[in-house]
């Protein structure tokens, strides 16, 4: 039977990386591939994930502890970052080599960060699918890390995916013509909309509560809103990954006098999801990257959207790609004082336009793609 091991750094969590996994092991055991996981953390993700993993434990590799401390602790400067890094590819390289003994998977699936993470993989010579990688670009250059990398795309080894063309575009010169894209799939068959009845002037914001995902900007964008437009209330809906900054959010919340313009539900599984946004006429994303599941989902239950200018070709013309917080509460107080008729009408298109994103062409692509791999090698 055909082995294929998964690598994503966190399996503790509920985010993009974790669905594209939970797409990925789906479409696998239907094609009766073997699948593995090996992880950084311990399951507690998607229950689609958690079912397998209680029912093959023996199939999920823990990475060893050396690695995890390696990948969490705060780059604080160039010279610790790069330090970190060389030794987080040696740590991974020996792990995996133990692990190759045992499991003789045929192919790599690596859900990555950074393209750095596909380097301990280029080494064990086996056909590596990377899927998700934020833009290449770095403030400094890991020169060994890059000889590697570009000897494992010329050897047709290593196959570059993300969810975007934005995506693409913004990743450096020297990898473009390296990448595929396979625009990011939601679950279709939860998160749909059939014009029923939305809370007044609701606004979602749907992220884990980490810097990355800007959720501070979120709580800026009420406080500029209030300033203009009473009649609102923001719903931040996330898990709360760093506890830090929560609380940071939190006390922001509290200086800015928003307690009764903006509530935090810190809980993020699908059917939480897919209620709030189905209440939410507006849905607003400030996050870094360049394409996200949760896109898709809020268009699906006829959130119209306001996103920063890097999720522009994921909304296509629904809703408002804006520059800053000051263009995102313009183009909200534009939606909230549209006549109800012409606002459901908007998030039906939005519902209609989400369904070229749905699951099950995603995993379709997907799964093309890795068997058309799987069979060169």
């Amino acid at each position: 039977m055909t082995r294929v091991l998964v690598y994503i750094d966190d399996l503790f969590t509920k985010g993009g990386g974790e669905r594209v996994a939970m797409y990925f092991l789906k479409s696998l055991l239907e094609k009766r591939i073997d699948v593995y996981f090996l992880a950084l953390t311990d399951v507690n993700t998607f229950e689609e994930i958690n079912n397998y993993y209680q029912k093959n434990r023996e199939k999920f590799v823990k990475g060893w502890l050396f690695s995890r401390l390696l990948y969490v602790i705060p780059k604080k400067n160039k010279i610790i970052s790069m330090a970190l890094d060389y030794l987080f590819l040696f740590s991974m390289y020996i792990h995996l080599f133990f692990i190759n003994r045992k499991i003789r998977p045929d192919m790599f699936i690596v859900i990555a960060n950074t393209i750095y993470q596909n380097v301990p993989f280029i080494f064990h010579k086996k056909r590596i699918f990377s899927w998700g990688l934020t833009p290449f670009t770095k403030k400094w250059v890991l020169f060994f890390h890059n000889i590697i990398l570009r000897l494992g795309l010329k050897k047709g080894l290593l196959t570059l995916v993300v969810g975007s063309k934005q995506q693409k575009q913004m990743s450096d010169r020297e990898y473009k013509s390296y990448i595929s894209v396979i625009p990011i799939g939601y679950d279709d068959i939860l998160f749909n909309y059939s014009g029923e009845k939305k809370i007044r002037n609701r606004i979602a914001y749907v992220a884990r509560i980490s810097p990355e995902k800007r959720v501070d900007l979120a709580v800026e964008a009420a406080r500029l809103l209030k300033e203009r437009y009473r009649d609102f209330q923001v719903v931040i809906i996330g898990d709360s990954q760093n506890r830090r900054y929560y609380e940071e959010i939190k006390k922001k919340i509290t200086k800015y006098k928003l307690s009764s313009y903006v509530k935090m539900i810190p809980k993020s599984s699908p059917a939480i999801i897919k209620k709030n946004l189905l209440e939410a006429e507006v849905f607003w994303n400030f996050s870094e990257g360049y394409g996200g599941v949760v896109n898709c989902e809020a268009l699906a239950c006829g959130c119209i959207p306001v996103v920063f200018k890097n999720f522009k070709d994921q909304i296509g013309d629904n809703g408002y790609a804006v520059n800053n917080l000051e263009e995102a509460v313009e183009a909200t107080i534009k939606i909230l004082e549209m006549n109800e008729k012409d606002r459901r009408k908007l998030a039906l298109k939005c519902s209609r336009y989400a369904k070229k994103y749905s699951r099950s062409i995603f995993e379709k692509k997907l799964i093309k793609l890795v068997l058309h791999k799987l069979q060169e090698s």
